[in-house]
Formats: C-alpha cells, structure tokens, sequence
C-alpha cells in the first residue's frame, strides 16, 4: 500500500488514492470463478444452481474484504479491521461452506494440475481417514475458536499490522477454519448424519465465545493495539474509541449471524423429531394392532 502522504496513516480523503488492490489476489478470485464455472459445466447431473450462487457470492465478500478500500482502511483503524474479519467468518466462509465447490473446482482443473496435487497428497498423506479429525465438529470448533482469540491478542495482532506476510496468513487461517467449522455445521443439517441438536450446541458455543471477546474489547479501559496509536486521528476517532467499534460490531452483527443460524438449525431438529414421530406412529400402532386370529402382532 502506497500512502498519499509518506509517514502518515490513510484518511477519508486520501481513502481512493491510496487503495491499491493485490492484483495476484484479484488474478486468483477470478481464476477460481473460472475454474469453478468450467468444472460445473461438466457435472453430471447438472450442479444445483442455489450452490453456484453462494460460490460467486462467496467470491464477491472475499473481493470486498480483501480487494476494496476497506483494506486499506484497515491499516488504520482496528474497526474496519474487524469488519474485514466478520465478512470472512461469517459471510464469505458459510457460503463456500454451503457452496461445496471443491468438486466442480476439481473438475474445472487441467489434469496435470490435478496429477500433480495427487502425488503431493500421497506423499504428505493426506488421505481421508488421517484428515478425519478436520471433519469432527468439536475439532473444528478448537480450530477455529482458538485461531480467532491467537489473531485477537496483541502481539500476534501487532505483527500482522506490521508484516504483510503475517496479515495473510491471519486472514488465511480465519478463512480456512471458518470454512472448516460452518461445513460442520452446514454438514450436520444437509446430511442428516448427525443430530442438528450438535450444531445448535456449537453454534451456542461459538456465540456465548464471541461474545465474551467482543465485551472485552468493548469494555477495555486501554487500548490493546500499539499499531493503531497514531492512526485513527484523521477518523476523527481516539485509538480506545476504535477498539470499543470494533468489539461493538463484533458484538451485534455477528451475535445475530449466530442467533439466526442457530435458529435455523433449532427449527430443523424440531421438524425432523416431528417427522419422525409420525412415522413411528403408524408403526407402533400396526404392531399393536391385532392380527386376523385376534392375536396382537407385536405379542411374543
């Protein structure tokens, strides 16, 4: 990022000046559109047209947070940071989660691209069962939760302000194991496999977390962030006072995303107990049910 004024932090004026997108970042979003969409093309049956849209809307958070101005903004202000982060975990990472476009990606790749990562996964071993553990909920969840309170603390936080190497990998690591935690989630709903009961608990879990980060962020009596003592004047905003947004927009926007998901899964195992109590009705009756010589058919 190049600043309009050399030695001073980005401000509002300066916000379109200095916005320099990643144009290798840029190159590789609109790879994996065209990847996606060629592997998509061969599926057979056709690939379910709702998933095609959450990759591509998917894509598009990740152009925003990572691509727009806001990038730049957050270089200076902790709050425009977090909004960064929330547009990752919980916008970017479901929807790819839901999108499930590993297959159609895999498709889309030339074969020798798709040789090559056979051979890599053979010789780091990758195979399904020593990746299970990355599909078990409570795993993904430690994952995930821990990954988010490492990127929170001072330090690690202050290295990524400083080096843009360490801010990738921070916004790798969120990307990667919210897309991890809401497969879990989204997994538990879409095959039935587990009771959505679980996903309510994780989703539970996952919000009372964030919420106790968000409070003390919120509630601080210091700022946390050294990075940010010199730039947040020109927002007309004390560092303490940004620190205290950003736990705020922590806080209320995703405290709802959570509500509403876990609502969603809440209205799901309460209507597949419903359905399933009716379809054991007629099955308890018809062993209570006596048969042609008066016998009941469930007696021993």
């Amino acid at each position: 990022m190049t600043l309009a004024h050399p030695g001073q932090p980005p401000a509002p004026h300066d916000l379109w000046t200095v916005w320099e997108p990643d144009p290798m970042l840029g190159a590789g979003i609109l790879l994996a559109a065209w990847v996606y969409r060629s592997g998509r093309s061969r599926s057979r049956p056709p690939a379910d047209d709702r998933r095609g849209r959450c990759f591509a809307g998917a894509l598009a958070v990740l152009g925003i947070a990572l691509l727009s101005p806001l990038e730049t903004m957050s270089s200076a202000l902790a709050s425009a940071h977090m909004v960064q982060h929330l547009l990752l975990v919980l916008v970017a990472a479901p929807l790819l989660a839901f999108s499930a476009p590993w297959a159609a990606v895999l498709r889309g790749t030339p074969l020798v691209v798709r040789r090559s990562a056979a051979r890599w996964r053979r010789r780091l071993r990758l195979t399904r069962g020593n990746t299970r553990f990355l599909r078990l909920p409570g795993t993904v969840w430690l994952l995930h939760v821990g990954t988010l309170w490492f990127w929170h603390a001072a330090v690690p936080y202050g290295a990524a302000l400083e080096h843009e190497i360490v801010h990738v990998l921070e916004h790798a690591s969120f990307l990667i194991t919210a897309v991890l935690f809401w497969t879990a989630i989204i997994g538990i709903r879409r095959t039935g496999g587990m009771s959505p009961g679980v996903g309510v608990l994780l989703v539970f879990a996952t919000a009372m977390q964030s919420v106790f980060l968000s409070a003390l962020l919120t509630f601080a009596q210091t700022p946390w962030y050294d990075g940010y003592a010199r730039t947040t004047q020109p927002w007309h905003l004390e560092p303490l006072g940004d620190q205290q947004l950003a736990g705020v927009i922590m806080w209320i926007p995703g405290g709802l995303v959570y509500v509403a998901t876990g609502l969603m899964l809440l209205v799901t195992w309460i209507q597949r107990s419903e359905q399933a109590d009716l379809a054991s009705g007629p099955r308890r009756r018809a062993r209570s049910s006596p048969d042609a010589s008066g016998r009941f058919s469930g007696g021993g």
